[in-house]
């Protein structure tokens, strides 16, 4: 809304005198377009009008502030997470509020992403502010090592090299980095774990 507009006089004449001019114009004009009757009375009690448009519009733009920053785990056995709870961002507007969404997508990848929220009010301004939503890996990967061995010892030696141990079998919900043994170039004789 808009007061104390400044509606600038009309401008009269009459053979015998003007008695009076006015107009109805509101006190607080509202947001849009408002049309002004302007009357002029003469002294003889004749009258005529004349109309005025007041146009308010609204060059304010809304004001938003994102929800939290969100850390969630990832979904079990997966590595993203969905149903994320982002929560509500804060908006205000001095012509109120059209819309205010998100671009949050529905799954989330593991590590951070940017959420930008977006406020647009009955005048068409917007506003955005962001928020992070960061997915942690808790769940541990999974491993089977190879199946034991038992080897003779080289040929003129109390030792084995070149022993193949096989591969282990791994699992993890974002993926493996990396697998490893401390399996020793010559193993001696007798047990050794690895």
């Amino acid at each position: 809304d808009a007061t104390g507009v400044a509606l600038g006089s009309a401008i009269t004449a009459d053979n015998c005198g003007i008695a009076s001019t006015i107009n109805d114009a509101p006190a607080v004009f509202p947001l849009g377009a408002t049309t002004v009757t302007w009357t002029v009375t003469d002294n003889a009690g004749l009258t005529a009008t004349a109309t005025q448009t007041v146009t308010v519009t609204d060059t304010e733009n809304p004001t938003i502030t994102a929800p939290v920053n969100v850390t969630v785990n990832s979904d079990a056995g997966s590595c993203d997470a969905t149903g994320v709870a982002l929560g509500s961002a804060i908006t205000a507007d001095n012509c109120g509020i059209a819309s205010t969404i998100n671009d949050a997508p529905a799954v989330f990848p593991l590590g951070a992403t940017t959420v930008t929220w977006t406020v647009t009010d009955n005048a068409g301004l917007t506003a955005t502010a962001t928020q992070t939503v960061t997915v942690t890996d808790t769940e541990v990967p999974t491993i089977t090592a190879p199946a034991n061995v038992t080897v003779n010892s080289d040929a003129g030696s109390c030792d084995a090299t070149g022993v193949a141990l096989g591969s282990a079998i791994t699992s993890d919900n974002c993926g493996i980095a990396s697998t490893i043994n401390d399996a020793p170039a010559v193993f001696p004789l007798g047990a050794t774990t690895v």
